[in-house]
């Protein structure tokens, strides 16, 4: 699931980071959930949704990013 997220991520990242760089991007299913200006946020959109199903990333140029997962046994208090 958050794996094929991370592909459909990868093959349209140009498009997707387009106006959003620095942003942060939700994607569930390989449908764009939302944008927002923190990582806080991001993850605050998705409070009823199971940790793993989902992949939030930051919206930067190809070659700078990161990737950081996280799993249903991660605890946001």
């Amino acid at each position: 699931m958050i794996h094929n997220d991370f592909l459909f991520y990868k093959a349209n990242q140009d498009r997707i980071i387009q106006g959003h760089l620095d942003e942060f991007v939700v994607i569930k299913n390989q449908q764009i959930r939302g944008y927002y200006k923190s990582e806080a946020d991001a993850f605050d959109s998705m409070i009823n949704e199971e940790l793993g199903t989902f992949m939030v990333k930051r919206c930067q140029k190809p070659g700078t990013d990161v990737v950081e997962y996280f799993n249903n046994s991660v605890a946001f208090a």
